[in-house]
C-alpha cells in the first residue's frame, strides 16, 4: 500500500477560518440541542462487535435491504476503504469517473490499483451514454466507483442508465460501487442497490441529514462482500463507537422530520445561486438536479483557483478551487448553510468577477 496525502481532504481539515465559508458540502450539522435524545439514559458499553444490531435493523429497514446486507462504518470514507481493500488487488484496473472527489480516485491508487477514467463531459451535462460506458469495460476492469448525486457538480444519473450501465458491469462480473451520500436529496429517488447484485451502495448521515460528527455510515452489499468486509475491519479498528452508533440508531426515526425542515431552505438557496450563474456571463454551470452544492466554470479571464485564492484575501471567503476535482477553471460552492452568509459569499464572487473583467 502507499498512502500519498489526499490534498483536498488536508487542505480542508487544515485551512485557516473565514468569515464566509462556502466550502461545505452538506446541509448545517446539528447540534446535541437539536436532537431528540433522552441523553440520562444512554450507554456508553453494549454489544456493537460487527455494528450495533439495532442501528443495523434500522439501516436495513430503510433501504429496503436484509440485515445481512449492512455493514456499519466510520463515514463514507471508511465504507469507500472497505469496499476497496475488499474487491481490488495490487494491479487490478478500476474505472472511475472524471471529474472526481480526490478520496474516490486516491484510495484504489493507495491499494496499487491501476485507474482508468470514465469522463463526465461537462458539455454533455456530466452525464454518460450506456454506449460511451459499455465501451470502456474490459476484462481487466475489476471495479467500477460512481457517485450519484455526482460529487462535484450534483447532477443525477437517470434510473434506465443505472439499470442498464450496471447490468452490463454483470454480465461481465464487474462490481460497481456507488457513493450515495447525497441521494436522499432526492425524495423520489430509491437506492441503486437493487438494480443488480452486483451493486454496493456507500453513504452515511453526514451531507443530508447534518449528522456528520456522528460518523455513521454504511455500505450496503451482498452477504458474502459484507463478510469479508467485516475481516477487514477486524484489522483496522476491530468495532465502532457504541454510543455513537446508538446515538445515531436513535436519530433514524428523524430523519425524514431533518430532511422535511431543511427542504425550504436548501430550495431557497439553490434559488440564490442559480439566480447568480444566470445574471453573471462569466460563469456557467450546469444545473444540480439536487443536493447543496455545484460546479460553476469560469468562461473568461479568471481560473477557479484564482477565484478563490482573492476571495480568501480580500474578502475572508472560502470556496473549493477546482483542480481538487481536476477542474482548474470551476470552483465549488456549498449552499446548505445559512442563506444570509450565502448571500455574502456570493456577493463577493460577483465583486472579484467584476474587478476582473475591468481590468
Amino acid at each position: 500500500m502507499r498512502f500519498k496525502t489526499i490534498q483536498y481532504i488536508e487542505w480542508f481539515k487544515t485551512k485557516e477560518k473565514v468569515a464566509v465559508d462556502l466550502c461545505s458540502s452538506s446541509v448545517a450539522q446539528l447540534q446535541k440541542k437539536d436532537l431528540d435524545i433522552d441523553w440520562d439514559a444512554l450507554e456508553i458499553t453494549g454489544d456493537n462487535f460487527y455494528g450495533y444490531p439495532l442501528l443495523i435493523e434500522a439501516i436495513a429497514e430503510r433501504y429496503g435491504v436484509k440485515e445481512n446486507n449492512v455493514v456499519t462504518t466510520i463515514g463514507t470514507s471508511h465504507a469507500l476503504f472497505l469496499v476497496c481493500a475488499a474487491l481490488v488487488d495490487c494491479g487490478d484496473v478500476v474505472l472511475i469517473e472524471s471529474p472526481a472527489y480526490e478520496p474516490i480516485l486516491s484510495v484504489p491508487e493507495a491499494l496499487e490499483a491501476r485507474v482508468k477514467r470514465l469522463d463526465r463531459k461537462y458539455e454533455q451535462a456530466y452525464g454518460l451514454s450506456l454506449e460511451e460506458f459499455q465501451s470502456i469495460l474490459t476484462p481487466a476492469t475489476k471495479l467500477v466507483l460512481l457517485t450519484n448525486l455526482h460529487n462535484p457538480s450534483g447532477v443525477l444519473f437517470s434510473r434506465s442508465f443505472l439499470s442498464e450501465a450496471v447490468l452490463s458491469a454483470q454480465e461481465k462480473g464487474i462490481p460497481v460501487v456507488i457513493d450515495e451520500i447525497y441521494l436522499e436529496f432526492m425524495d423520489s429517488e430509491p437506492t441503486a442497490f437493487h438494480l443488480a447484485d452486483n451493486v454496493l451502495v456507500i453513504s452515511s448521515l453526514t451531507k443530508v441529514f447534518g449528522l456528520g460528527h456522528l460518523r455513521c455510515g454504511w455500505v450496503l452489499a451482498q452477504p458474502e462482500l459484507v463478510k469479508r468486509m467485516r475481516r477487514i475491519i477486524d484489522y483496522i479498528h476491530v468495532e465502532g463507537t457504541f454510543i455513537g452508533e446508538k446515538i445515531a440508531h436513535q436519530m433514524f426515526a428523524h430523519l425524514d422530520t431533518i430532511k422535511s425542515k431543511n427542504k425550504a431552505l436548501i430550495e431557497e438557496n439553490m434559488s440564490t445561486v442559480k439566480d447568480l450563474i444566470d445574471r453573471e456571463t462569466s460563469l456557467s454551470w450546469v444545473e444540480p438536479a439536487g443536493g447543496v452544492v455545484c460546479f460553476p466554470r469560469i468562461e473568461t479571464g479568471l481560473t477557479g483557483d484564482e477565484l478563490a485564492k482573492k476571495l480568501r484575501t480580500d474578502h475572508d471567503t472560502a470556496i473549493v478551487p477546482g483542480s481538487f476535482f481536476e477542474r482548474p477553471q470551476h470552483f465549488r460552492i456549498g449552499f446548505g448553510g445559512d442563506s444570509d452568509n450565502l448571500v455574502k459569499g456570493l456577493a463577493h464572487i460577483r465583486e472579484v468577477l467584476s474587478e476582473n473583467a475591468s481590468e
